[in-house]
């Protein structure tokens, strides 16, 4: 049976989404696999700094060449503060963690993102969760206890909780957005992001930090150049294809970044975390495919990750 022009067209358009949000991913574990490589020199802080600048010096000659100016304007600049803030402690909450714990398990934490957007829901945006996504939050949630393996002494150390806190903020952004992408392009609102992320840590880096240097150095440009990457890749695969069909996709992750940690640090994934990871992203898919059935589909504008 051959496929006719129009679905042919369809089926392309889609290709290309799955293919831009596939680049997006594989770039936002490349850009963590760099910071997690900073971090033997560098705090957070001054990565989130360094980060900007070489993000913004890519992504704003990309934005004058193919966006008037008026790109760069915006009336919500609360909207913007607000993401931004929050964003970028999600951020450096994201570099700690990688500093502190394996590759696959900081991954496999912040896939506990979308359960806090939905647990938190009800309260934040006032929307109703039914009995079968609440189950798959709680199912979730105990997937993420046998990846962060709590036990009496994780207040003395407690380093899981960095990458929950990560999860956290990366929730509290995604439900920003879905505010601020009703009304701003998604390019204007990763630059007021990423700038904003430069002038929160820029005291600090610049008085406290110090220059990357030597083996450093292609560590901190490549933070700066996969942000940039998977920004506009994920921009772009976001007009290609609905972010409910994309988003099993971006569960490659866990293989990227378990692959990384065994080749740079030697790092095995356990059976618990394999196991946890699984719940998660189980309950996280139900979650997906339950909010699909329970109001209409829509085109994503912005893109969903503090990163």
């Amino acid at each position: 049976m051959k496929m006719g022009g129009s679905d042919r067209s369809s089926a392309q358009t889609v290709y290309k989404g799955v293919s831009l949000i596939l680049v997006a991913t594989l770039c936002i574990v490349l850009m963590n696999t760099c910071a997690k490589m900073s971090s033997m020199v560098h705090g957070p802080v001054e990565m989130i700094f360094y980060r900007g600048v070489v993000a913004l010096g890519l992504l704003v000659p990309y934005m004058l060449a193919t966006h008037p100016a008026s790109i760069f304007k915006t009336r919500r600049f609360g909207a913007h503060l607000y993401r931004s803030v929050v964003g970028n402690i999600g951020v450096g909450l994201v570099f700690w963690a990688y500093s502190l714990m394996p590759m696959a398990d900081t991954t496999a934490l912040l896939f506990a993102a979308p359960l806090f957007v939905t647990a938190l829901s009800p309260l934040l945006l006032k929307e109703h969760v039914d009995a079968g996504r609440w189950m798959a939050v709680v199912a979730g949630f105990g997937g993420i206890l046998l990846i962060a393996r709590p036990s009496s002494g994780i207040l003395a150390d407690p380093v899981s909780m960095v990458g929950l806190g990560a999860a956290l903020c990366v929730a509290l952004v995604d439900m920003a957005l879905r505010n601020l992408g009703r009304s701003e392009n998604p390019l204007t609102t990763v630059f007021y992001f990423i700038l904003g992320g430069v002038i929160l840590s820029a005291p600090y880096a610049l008085s406290q930090g110090h220059l990357p240097e030597g083996r450093m150095i292609p560590w901190i440009v490549g933070i700066g150049v996969f942000t940039a990457i998977q920004q506009l890749a994920k921009t772009a695969a976001y007009r290609y294809a609905e972010a409910s069909f994309l988003a099993p996709y971006t569960y490659t992750a866990m293989v990227w970044a378990t692959l990384a940690g065994w080749l740079l640090w030697r790092e095995m994934i356990t059976p618990p975390v394999m196991l946890g990871t699984g719940v998660v992203i189980a309950s996280n898919l139900f979650i997906l495919r339950r909010t699909g059935t329970t109001r209409p589909a829509t085109v994503s504008r912005a893109p969903k990750s503090p990163c």
